[in-house]
């Protein structure tokens, strides 16, 4: 049957393997690809390939069957109707020429400014896209970052200069928050925190679930949602009242810790354990076993989780963390948090021989409301106040979907409406696609060439080609690359791209002296760069190359000198509770459909919320039981797991898409189960414009209980 999924060990067969990556996320993961009896087989590892890994994930494998699955592919340029009843097929020609009319009309009535583009994770051909809306003058192009972690990017950013990286592999204790590396898709993580246990090193995960990585950790703190910083308040008391931190890294490389010290005294791990319900014995040790270790330990800089965008004060939770860190002197040093790696620069076209747009010089829209935030890594959830404000009159969305990833899908369909005119570039049809004006049909990863990527080593540097697999399996479907040049040339800026894919691939990786061939064949190359190492003297690319333990910047943004207490902005009263998500290892956040396939591998309920078993029997409600979740913004029927592994204040549901964002069911009905935003009010955070995703409450009703119900 097409489609079939296998893989194997990398061994020599009959038939040429092409050497290339995962386009399932920013892993890269590597595997030798070869096409037998209609369907692709994963060869692994890749043995010196700096992405190599065992295996690939759940959503890695499941991706492989892309190319063969028809289930809303998207296979033909669409136009919506005009009384918005569906769409039509249109040429590529027509849809190109259509496009580029409303295009240039907003042009010429508001400004290149009033153009936007929204890239997800991972959209291959960027590069194109960039050049596109630069070749129109508009410098409005917005990654995922600010739909997934820019609070906590914009805490480090301001208190340490960057986010730093753990180094796991040396490491004799690490302590992560919310972030589940079991459950991530990146395989090679996996196995560097199994490394680690073998070694000895202390593992400690905070979460209100028992995650995948909580089930492997020495010491599982179960804190309530949102109050993950009165947890790392207590520690820093811990640490500065025992007199456990490290007093030369103190002295040498901050500013402040006598205003921090006075300021910490109330924050007791008893007052810890009556914000974050962790006990106060646990606080303790935690502090006693991160000291012990350091400056070989460190408090993970965190992902999304908890403190990427969750909550209103996830902000200075990423706060602070660095401060645990600075007291641990882990900053800079083996097993510690890592100073942030030396860039590999890739090469680019030559202007001489191809012609480049300018750079548009105005700020992006967005940067002035939020002037803290790093305007190339988030602000892409406030393209929904630019449009509300009329700022933003036109948004083509590339392998995106912010019509469910962005915040509260109901709200966020209602804005993208309003926009004149909205252009989704994707594989399949998602929320965002059903609302869009014109929906252009993109390749699967495994199609099309995907150019190079880079690895930045411990001491080396190396680059790698993500091969096509496959031929393109539909006649209407094109690259990204494609789809904007042909954009470019009907908006009249087509000299901008008179090159192909392999002009700019070797223009990459010439200043390395590396043949494009010889690269595609093998699959990776070493730039024969020697890179400085990532331990050593701390770098601390602030103004005056010191951490400020008090500090100026963060008054003012009004967060406080020093990183205090702020508590969620919601708080469910008695008889609410928090509707949080998080990844599983089969899950696509993006994708229900790619979510259910792996939940069918491992018998998993994608429908079913998690809930506290002693909770739910206070209730009368039982395990598989259908319940349903109401708040102000509406009622999901949803099939209840119990488990004695989950904080009571809390439900857990997927998070992949779900219940009303997936529409109704084959009979009709509302689809069983719930989004992971759709009890959470359409919000933006007021210092970096996040979404607070679990900034919501939501109750639980028994359907038996209902007088108007007789099911």
């Amino acid at each position: 049957m097409k489609g079939v999924i296998e893989m194997a060990s990398a061994v020599k067969r009959d038939g040429r393997a092409v050497v290339t990556t995962c386009g399932g996320c920013y892993a890269d993961c590597a595997f030798a690809a070869r096409v037998e009896d209609g369907r692709v087989v994963a060869e692994l590892p890749v043995v010196g390939h700096p992405c190599a890994a065992r295996a690939l994930c759940a959503r890695g494998r499941h991706r492989l069957a892309m190319p063969f699955d028809e289930r809303d592919r998207i296979v033909h340029p669409m136009r919506r109707r005009r009384d918005g009843s569906g769409f039509d097929a249109i040429t590529l020609d027509e849809a190109f020429a259509q496009i580029a009319e409303r295009l240039l009309g907003i042009v010429d009535g508001h400004g290149p400014r009033a153009l936007g583009m929204t890239l997800g994770v991972p959209s291959f051909d960027r590069y194109w896209a960039y050049r596109f809306m630069h070749a129109l003058g508009s410098p409005n192009v917005y990654g995922a970052d600010g739909a997934c972690e820019v609070s906590r990017l914009t805490g480090w950013e301001h208190s340490l200069g960057y986010s730093p990286a753990s180094d796991l592999a040396h490491t004799d204790c690490i302590m992560y928050l919310g972030r589940s590396i079991v459950d991530s898709s990146t395989m090679g993580a996996v196995d560097a925190l199994n490394d680690a246990r073998r070694r000895g090193a202390k593992i400690i995960v905070v979460d209100p679930r028992r995650s995948g990585s909580a089930a492997l950790a020495d010491r599982w703190l179960r804190v309530r949602p949102g109050c993950d910083l009165a947890l790392l308040l207590g520690i820093a008391h811990v640490l500065i009242a025992e007199d456990l931190y490290d007093h030369e890294f103190v002295a040498r490389y901050t500013t402040g810790f006598d205003e921090l010290a006075q300021a910490a005294r109330p924050w007791t791990p008893e007052w810890a354990e009556s914000m974050c319900d962790v006990p106060a014995a646990e606080i303790v040790a935690t502090a006693r076993d991160l000291a012990a270790a350091a400056p070989a330990a460190v408090v993970d800089a965190g992902f999304h989780g908890g403190i990427g965008i969750a909550y209103a004060n996830s902000t200075q939770t990423a706060r602070a963390i660095c401060l645990v860190d600075v007291l641990l002197g882990c900053i800079g040093h083996a097993g510690g948090a890592l100073n942030p790696p030396t860039p590999l620069v890739l090469g680019d076209l030559d202007p001489a021989r191809f012609a480049t747009p300018p750079v548009p010089r105005g700020t992006k829209l967005g940067s002035q409301r939020y002037p803290l935030v790093d305007p190339e890594r988030g602000l892409c959830t406030t393209i929904g106040q630019s449009i509300l404000a009329g700022d933003l009159r036109g948004l083509i969305v590339y392998a995106s979907n912010p019509g469910a990833g962005y915040g509260n899908a109901g709200a966020w369909l209602s804005i993208l409406e309003q926009l004149d005119l909205l252009v989704t570039v994707d594989i399949r049809w998602s929320e965002t696609a059903r609302v869009s004006d014109f929906v252009l049909p993109d390749v699967t990863y495994l199609e099309a060439d995907r150019g190079v990527g880079t690895v930045v080593g411990a001491n080396d540097a190396r680059v790698f080609y993500r091969n096509a697999v496959l031929p393109v399996q539909h006649d209407d479907t094109r690259p990204g690359r494609e789809i904007f040049a042909g954009l470019a040339q009907a908006c009249g800026v087509g000299e901008y791209f008179q090159f192909a894919s392999d002009d700019l691939a070797a223009a990459q990786v010439a200043p390395f002296g590396i043949d494009l061939d010889e690269l595609k064949e093998r699959g990776w190359a070493d730039t024969g760069m020697a890179l400085p190492s990532r331990t050593g003297e701390p770098a601390i690319p602030l103004d005056g190359g010191k951490i400020a333990l008090a500090s100026d910047v963060w008054e003012r943004a009004g967060l406080g000198r020093v990183p205090g207490w702020i508590a969620p902005m919601v708080e469910p009263s008695p008889g609410m509770f928090r509707l949080i998500s998080g990844n599983r290892p089969f899950e696509s956040h993006t994708s229900r459909r790619l979510a259910a396939a792996g939940a069918a591998e491992v018998g998993s309920d994608l429908d079913a919320v998690q809930m506290n078993a002693d909770v739910a029997a206070r209730m009368g409600i039982v395990d598989g039981e259908v319940v349903e979740l109401v708040s102000d913004m509406g009622r999901d029927r949803v099939r209840v797991e119990t488990t004695p592994y989950l904080h009571p204040a809390c439900i857990f549901t997927s998070a992949a898409p779900g219940g009303r964002s997936s529409g109704a069911d084959t009979g009709g009905a509302q689809a069983l189960g719930v989004g992971p935003l759709d009890h959470t009010p359409l919000r933006w955070d007021p210092l970096t414009g996040a979404a607070l995703t679990q900034e919501n409450a939501v109750r639980v009703e028994k359907i038996t209980e209902r007088e108007d119900n007789n099911e």
